[in-house]
């Protein structure tokens, strides 16, 4: 049995956080709990096996087709990457995006990284002036991480799953500027804007929100 301090309610259950205010619990009775919980049905209907195979049939040939005419007309410019890679990034979205069981979060940092790469690769085959990585790069990492915090701000869920989001900002702010430093990204506004409104979202945080928040990041961390 277990004890909310906040809530005024005693727990019967495993779980170390209360599952109406996700504070920390006290142990009142050191014993174990058998839950049981009604079987999962899920929103998204099954795909099929042959639908999948449809489509995964189709894909596949349609890259072998992309990569024959390419080499017929020339290697001059390999444009065939970029329709190929739309492809993937197809199947990324859907395995990643819709089928995935990972949290949120995890969902954004692939589905952002992975689209900053095919854009990066249309930039190289195009032969631009680096639009990719100067411009659009920080506008997407910026608008993943407005989301990941409105996502903090707005959804109800436990305090421990903060860290990641946590975390996941302090990768998106770093990224550009280490990329700068090795004179990658040559246009630094979009960037240095990039880490100046991560670092603020980092800080509101850390300094505006429930103080368990910040308890959880010092054990986590061991500080």
């Amino acid at each position: 049995m277990k004890y909310c301090n906040k809530c005024h309610i005693s727990i019967k259950t495993n779980h170390n956080y209360c599952p109406l205010c996700h504070q920390t619990l006290e142990v009142t009775k050191d014993e174990e709990v058998v839950e049981k919980y009604p079987p999962y049905q899920g929103k998204l209907r099954p795909v099929k096996d042959i639908t999948r195979k449809i489509l995964m049939f189709i894909s596949v040939t349609s890259i072998i087709l992309l990569l024959v005419i390419n080499f017929f007309t020339g290697l001059d410019i390999l444009w065939s990457l970029i329709p190929i890679g739309s492809i993937l990034y197809f199947w990324i979205l859907m395995t990643v995006g819709i089928f995935s069981k990972h949290n949120i979060a995890f969902k954004l940092f692939i589905l952002t990284i992975t689209l900053i790469f095919f854009i990066y690769m249309i930039d190289e085959l195009s032969s631009s002036e680096g639009w990719a990585l100067n411009y659009v790069a920080p506008l997407l990492l910026g608008s993943c991480i407005i989301a990941i915090s409105f996502i903090i701000l707005i959804k109800r869920i436990n305090y421990r799953d903060y860290i990641t989001y946590l975390l996941l900002i302090v990768l998106f702010s770093i990224a550009p500027i280490v990329l700068i430093l090795f004179d990658v990204i040559t246009v630094l506004w979009p960037s240095l804007g990039l880490f100046v409104l991560a670092v603020f979202i980092l800080l509101f945080i850390i300094f505006f929100f429930p103080k368990s928040i910040k308890d959880e990041i010092k054990k986590r961390f061991h500080a």
